[in-house]
């Protein structure tokens, strides 16, 4: 009889930092079928996104150096298609199933991503003014450069 037991299958990678004052955690789950990356500011699973790169898209991509386009799905949490927070979490998922794909262009798993990041709606009622704009643009791409930064830090699909 052998004893000998296979590996464990799952890997994990965990991180955290303070992003804009901000304690943000991320874990990454490399299972057989999917990469799970949870990244919570809240301490709560937030939206789940479920992406895949397209893969048409996948093979004329790689002969033109260019990044393959992606096909990203709410499970969990959608908010209005016109809200800030729907759109950038979208653009998350897209980023990071397209770095994901271009640092291993053998990957094939899908990602499930959980977002619950503190990331403010517009006051239509008040309006802004372009210099608070301008910060809000400036803070949003600190985060998500932050996030990816974070995520990348905790690569499981190498």
């Amino acid at each position: 009889m052998n004893t000998q037991q296979a590996p464990f299958p799952l890997i994990n990678r965990q991180a955290a930092r303070i992003i804009q004052g901000r304690h943000t955690e991320v874990l990454v789950t490399s299972f057989v079928d999917k990469i799970l990356i949870l990244v919570s500011q809240y301490g709560k699973v937030g939206s789940l996104i479920h992406t895949t790169v397209d893969q048409q898209s996948l093979i004329a991509s790689t002969a033109a150096g260019d990044l393959a386009s992606t096909s990203s799905k709410f499970l969990l949490g959608a908010g209005s298609s016109t809200s800030k927070k729907t759109q950038l979490y979208q653009v998350y998922a897209s980023h990071i199933t397209q770095m994901i794909q271009h640092q291993n262009p053998m990957e094939s798993r899908a990602v499930v991503l959980s977002l619950a990041l503190d990331i403010q709606e517009p006051d239509l009622e008040r309006g802004q003014s372009e210099e608070e704009e301008k910060e809000e643009r400036l803070g949003d791409r600190e985060l998500f450069e932050n996030v990816v930064e974070l995520v990348n830090e905790c690569c499981v699909w190498m």
